[in-house]
């Protein structure tokens, strides 16, 4: 998820706007990426195609890379977009359980110094790593917030 803010808590249930990225997708590391059994189809909506994968207990995700349908294994990680609206039309479904923050998605930063004075653009380059908890090494940013869920039927 976004590195702000610190909510949900843990084990706290919520239900948010995601899609699945492929580990190939983000170049994510292994450490944050998992195999997840789904079912995925594609949806019309609004004139257009989205495919949506139901990862389980009645919860859907978006898939922005892949047009196959049918039963499949996911590689990769959920990713929790607040403003996934902007960009899909079907509405999310389902709840997820926060088990565990378990760490940080970092990557290189650079600080460059805009025309206003105190403020700068940030760029980042390199691959991103991953920290358990809140440890980054200096010269990196964080970039997203690694959380362990689960998903849960609306009546747990």
């Amino acid at each position: 998820m976004e590195p702000w803010p610190d909510e949900p808590a843990v084990g706290a249930v919520f239900t948010p706007t995601t899609y699945w990225a492929s580990s190939e997708q983000m170049e994510l590391p292994a450490e944050v990426c998992t195999e997840v059994p789904a079912r995925v189809e594609a949806v019309d909506i609004d004139g257009r195609t989205e495919w949506v994968a139901h990862l389980g207990d009645g919860f859907i995700t978006m898939m922005s890379d892949i047009a196959v349908v049918g039963d499949v294994v996911l590689r990769g990680c959920l990713v929790w977009d607040r403003y996934l609206w902007l960009d899909f039309k079907t509405r999310p479904q389902g709840s997820l359980r926060i088990l565990d923050r378990a760490g940080l998605l970092v990557q290189r930063e650079e600080w460059t110094a805009t025309r206003h004075p105190g403020m700068f653009s940030v760029t980042y380059s390199g691959a991103l790593e991953y920290h358990q908890r809140d440890s980054g090494p200096a010269g990196f940013g964080v970039r997203w917030k690694a959380s362990i869920v689960e998903t849960v039927t609306p009546d747990n």
